[in-house]
C-alpha cells in the first residue's frame, strides 16, 4: 500500500514537471501596459461614464509616468470625471491645478472656466456664506485677465454679472435688516458698499431708494438727493 502511494505520488510530481517544462504551458508573464494604454482604458471608462473607474484610473496614469505628455490630458480628463460625477470642490482644485502647471496649454482657459463653474455650483443661497461665491467670481474673472480672447468669454460675462448679483443681494439684504431695526447708519454702510461693488446689479433701484430713505431717517440731505438724482 506505502508502495501504491509512492508510486501515485512520483507520477503526479513528474506530470507537475512535464507541465511546467511544456513551452505552450508555460504561465503567462505579467502584462506590464504603457502609458498610451493605461491612458486609453482611462478614457474608456470616461467615455462610457463610469467615473469614479476613470478617476482611479486617471490618478494612476498620473502618479506612475509623471514626465509622460500625457500628463496634461490626464489632469484634464481627471477634473472633468470629478466635475461630471458632481464632486464639484475636488474638481476645482484639479482644474485650478491644471492650469497652474500648463498656463499655456491646450487647457488653460477651459481649465479656468470650468474650475469657476464648479465653485458656482457650490455657492449658496444669499443669506448664507459666500466664499464659494467670491471663488468663483475670482477665478472667471481671473479668466478673462489671462485668456481676453478665450472662446468661452460671453458666457463668463454672464457667469460673471450673476454671481455679482448675488453677492449684491447678500450686502442689500444686510442693509434690509439693519433698516428693519431702525439701525439706518449700519445699513447706510451696507447700501453704499453695494453701489460701490456692484454698479451694474439688476437690484440697484431698490438699493438707491433704501440709500435715499436711510439718509432721510438720519438727517444727510445730501446723500438723500444723490440717491434719488440716480434713481
Amino acid at each position: 500500500m506505502k508502495k501504491v502511494k509512492f508510486a501515485i505520488r512520483l507520477g503526479i510530481l513528474a506530470a507537475v514537471a512535464v507541465f511546467v517544462a511544456t513551452p505552450g504551458c508555460a504561465p503567462r508573464k505579467r502584462f506590464d501596459p504603457t502609458p498610451e494604454g493605461e491612458f486609453e482604458a482611462a478614457y474608456q471608462a470616461y467615455e462610457k461614464k463610469k467615473y469614479p473607474t476613470a478617476i482611479d484610473a486617471f490618478k494612476q496614469l498620473i502618479y506612475k509616468y509623471p514626465g509622460s505628455d500625457l500628463v496634461e490630458q490626464g489632469r484634464y480628463y481627471l477634473a472633468d470625471s470629478y466635475f461630471l460625477n458632481g464632486e464639484n470642490l475636488l474638481a476645482a482644485n484639479e482644474f485650478e491645478l491644471l492650469n497652474r502647471e500648463f498656463p499655456q496649454g491646450r487647457f488653460a482657459d477651459v481649465s479656468l472656466y470650468k474650475a469657476g463653474i464648479a465653485y458656482s455650483r457650490l455657492s449658496r443661497r444669499p443669506e448664507r456664506d459666500q466664499n464659494e461665491t467670491r471663488k468663483a467670481l475670482e477665478t472667471l474673472e481671473t479668466l478673462l485677465t489671462k485668456y481676453p480672447n478665450t472662446e468661452y468669454r460671453d458666457s463668463i460675462r454672464a457667469q460673471v454679472r450673476g454671481l455679482k448679483d448675488k453677492l449684491a443681494r447678500k450686502e442689500f439684504d444686510t442693509a434690509q435688516f439693519y433698516i428693519k431695526r431702525k439701525l439706518y447708519d449700519s445699513s447706510i454702510i451696507y447700501l453704499k458698499s453695494v453701489l460701490t461693488n456692484y454698479p451694474e446689479s439688476s437690484i440697484m433701484p431698490d438699493v438707491l431708494y433704501n440709500l435715499y430713505v436711510a439718509s432721510k431717517k438720519m438727517g444727510y440731505p445730501d446723500d438723500a438727493q444723490d440717491a434719488r438724482n440716480w434713481l
